[in-house]
């Protein structure tokens, strides 16, 4: 099982870590890690704590952060939606979200580009990473270049072909050293094989 730590960690830093119920920029209910949540229902799957009497929050509580966040204006900042709930969810289950999250992104672009499995640690990161924030199917489908030039290994051209719009470009350039780590590791991992 690969080691994803340094993919949580860009990836808290970029989706934001938030305990409580917010917006995205396209108005989806979301939270932890960029976790959205299509419908009430599957907020009232997860755990959330009342924020004043630390106490398991029920079905009814859960369902009124999901209807007031859900009728907010989307596109603001997400320390606006605070003010609308009156739930947490604890920092456990936020973990345990992204790790169930990862695994299921993994699975996605596994399914999607031939060989993953062998691919170097460093290009997994940087596709998961990517396919996140886009996606399984708009990494897929929005970047063919990249998506055939890592399944022929190429982890070069990946770091070409890897520019997102719409993301920090602090974010876009650690996908890109990724990849260039994935290319740089990728001849001596041949060499050894060949040894």
């Amino acid at each position: 099982m690969d080691d994803f730590t340094e993919l949580k960690t860009s990836l808290k830093t970029n989706e934001g870590c938030v305990p409580y119920m917010y917006l995205d920029t396209k108005g989806n209910v979301t939270v932890g890690v960029g976790h959205m949540l299509k419908a009430c229902g599957d907020a009232q799957k997860l755990s959330f704590m009342l924020r004043q009497n630390p106490a398991a929050a029920n079905a009814e509580q859960i369902a009124n952060d999901f209807n007031s966040v859900s009728q907010q204006q989307k596109g603001q900042f997400f320390t606006h939606y605070e003010q609308f709930t009156l739930l947490n969810m604890p920092p456990e289950t936020m973990e345990s979200l992204l790790d169930a999250d990862i695994a299921t992104t993994e699975q996605g672009v596994r399914e999607k580009f031939s060989g993953y499995d062998n691919y170097p640690l460093e290009a997994k990161t940087a596709l998961l990473d990517m396919a996140f924030n886009l996606g399984v199917d708009g990494l897929a489908t929005k970047f063919p270049r990249l998506k055939a030039a890592a399944e022929a290994g190429n982890w070069n051209t990946c770091t070409m072909e890897c520019e997102r719009e719409g993301v920090q470009p602090s974010r876009n350039a650690w996908t890109k050293r990724q990849f260039e780590s994935a290319a740089n590791a990728a001849p001596a991992a041949a060499s050894t094989v060949t040894a």
